[in-house]
């Protein structure tokens, strides 16, 4: 083994270990063993600990010098085995390894301790260090999705549904902007099992805004612990409460797929706003519940999720259908009658409905619409309201709509178009008569007159 006291020859990133040899001179009289420590760098690969652990080191004191130093026999044959240790391609750790003779007999062989103790093997490149045993691994970061932002819009999905299923079981009108709420709401495909389908969908909100509040209560509370002090029950739970939230938007983000579906294919593509706004929220909030899962549970939960969307959309195909009333009209014929009117027209009505016509506002409806009779009942019997028949050759389903409501894009009834803007559902007198620029008065000593 080659030895070299001159530590500055070799670099810092060289992996070295140090052997110490305390040399007893002796000179042939006897007198106290002095003993001079002298430590030198030396290279060894892990092929020298391997044979050095299998057998033991001898060492040799030799005559001291008068300079002081210690000289190690070996001549080339030692050397040369170690240049060939040294080129070894993995190198080892730091090690100190000490030989001490007991005595001044320089021929005593001196056993020297294992030199595979404390020896760590490292690498260079990118393979990480192994992690020592007993050492806890600092947690990972914290996922934060806008959880109370899912709970603020899930909420408001819980509202939207149970004010769309109060109309739908007090057969109210809902407030829409657009054409097509009505005319959607009033489908078979806006019941389920006899009761609202926004009667679940409320629930369903309900259960997602529920879910995200208690994992947002959940988060606040780990992130002021911090990293290094979080609770580990809270944080499972935490993980719990994701993973249910992600799941539920899954269901929900599934039924809306369908629901976009029925208005799209089956309804014709009726505009219904709270329709697409529910499909906005359930979309917004799967969105959410993805984004708050860590690396590994999003693949570990996407298979089952991907499962459970398949799933909800085959079961929307297959029980949400049209009403028993719908299927049961199934061979009806309804041949075509005009209304009989109750209510007496007033001046008023009748000019207005005059203004109408000259301005070139139109009325589309259906013989058999309840909401198109009662709007023209607003205007009395004698009014020539511009009303459009969209059906003027009776109903039986699958009829489909007359040419001039079919080039309006009537998709409810009654269907007003006033100077190329299109209202959906009853309109008072007033809003007719301001949306069409008619000056008269409807005053109160005119209806008197008119009753008289």
């Amino acid at each position: 083994m080659r030895v070299d006291d001159d530590a500055s020859r070799y670099p810092k990133h060289a992996h070295t270990s140090t052997r110490v040899v305390d040399v007893a001179p002796s000179e042939g009289r006897e007198r106290p063993i002095e003993r001079t420590r002298v430590r030198v760098p030396v290279v060894m690969s892990i092929a020298s600990v391997s044979r050095a652990s299998a057998t033991a080191v001898r060492a040799r004191a030799v005559s001291r010098r008068g300079d002081g130093r210690a000289s190690v026999p070996g001549g080339r044959a030692a050397r040369a085995s170690v240049a060939g240790v040294a080129r070894g391609t993995r190198r080892v750790g730091r090690s100190s390894v000490v030989v001490v003779a007991a005595s001044g007999d320089a021929n005593e062989p001196v056993r020297a301790p294992a030199l595979t103790d404390d020896v760590e093997e490292t690498t260079t490149g990118t393979t990480p260090t192994p992690t020592p045993r007993g050492v806890k691994l600092p947690p990972g970061p914290l996922p934060r999705p806008p959880l109370r932002v899912a709970a603020g819009l899930a909420a408001f999905g819980a509202l939207e549904s149970t004010y769309l299923a109060v109309q739908k079981l007090t057969g109210g009108e809902v407030a829409c902007p657009v054409g097509g709420c009505q005319t959607a709401l009033n489908s078979g495909y806006a019941e389920l099992f006899g009761a609202p389908l926004s009667a679940y969908g409320a629930v369903a909100y309900g259960l997602v805004a529920a879910l995200s509040f208690w994992g947002s209560n959940m988060q606040a509370e780990l992130v002021a612990q911090g990293d290094a002090n979080r609770d580990e029950t809270l944080e499972a739970s935490y993980a719990r409460s994701r993973l249910l939230l992600f799941f539920a938007s899954t269901g929900l983000a599934g039924v809306s797929s369908y629901l976009l579906y029925v208005l799209a294919v089956k309804l014709g593509g009726v505009e219904c706003v709270y329709c697409l706004t529910s499909a906005t929220l359930s979309l917004t909030l799967f969105g959410i519940g993805f984004a708050g899962l860590s690396s590994k549970e999003s693949g570990n939960t996407l298979p089952a999720a991907i499962a459970l969307y398949v799933v909800t959309v085959l079961t929307m195909s297959i029980v949400l259908t049209e009403s028993p009333e719908a299927s049961s009209s199934q061979g009806l014929r309804l041949e075509y009658a005009p209304p009989q009117l109750e209510q007496s027209s007033t001046a008023y009505s009748r000019a207005l409905a005059k203004h109408l016509a000259e301005t070139g506002a139109k009325m589309y409806g259906a013989f058999w619409c309840s909401h198109c009779i009662e709007q023209k009942e607003t205007f009395g019997a004698g009014a020539e309201i511009p009303y459009v028949e969209c059906f003027p050759d009776g109903w039986e389903r699958g009829t489909p709509l007359s040419g001039a409501c079919e080039a309006a894009k009537v998709d409810g009834f009654p269907t007003w178009v006033i100077n190329g803007k299109k209202l959906e559902g009853e309109q008072t007198l007033e809003k007719l008569a301001e949306l069409s620029g008619f000056e008269g008065q409807n005053d109160a000593a005119s209806m008197v007159a008119e009753l008289f």
